[in-house]
């Protein structure tokens, strides 16, 4: 019976809790700064970054129910190297609020 109960209950539950999982977050001291973060946010807790970038990406924009057009809007790319024990972050920030982190190689 217990096994029955832990194929059928515990296994699919811990698969639906990792998969909402929050993305990656950065660390900043004793600071945690996640998507969603307002720009204010991240500066008051990481500092400046080592570099930021405005870079342009691509988007379909509708215009209505029945035509879209592409389109191209600007992004900021924070970029920060906290040494060579950690990875390098690269937040992604739309409108004030970071929509993506992603790491890169080990800093420097």
């Amino acid at each position: 019976m217990k096994k029955s109960i832990f194929l059928h209950i515990v296994i699919p539950v811990c698969i639906v809790l990792a998969a909402a999982a929050p993305s990656l977050a950065i660390r900043c001291g004793n600071f945690f700064v996640d998507a969603g973060a307002t720009e204010i946010a991240v500066l008051s807790k990481c500092g400046e970054p080592a570099l930021k970038e405005e870079v342009g990406e691509d988007f379909i924009r509708e215009l209505d129910s029945r035509e879209s057009r592409k389109a191209k809007r600007y992004v900021e790319k924070w970029t920060y190297n906290f040494g060579s024990t950690r990875f390098i972050y690269v937040l992604t920030i739309r409108d004030g609020k970071v929509i993506d982190i992603s790491t890169e190689d080990k800093g420097f």
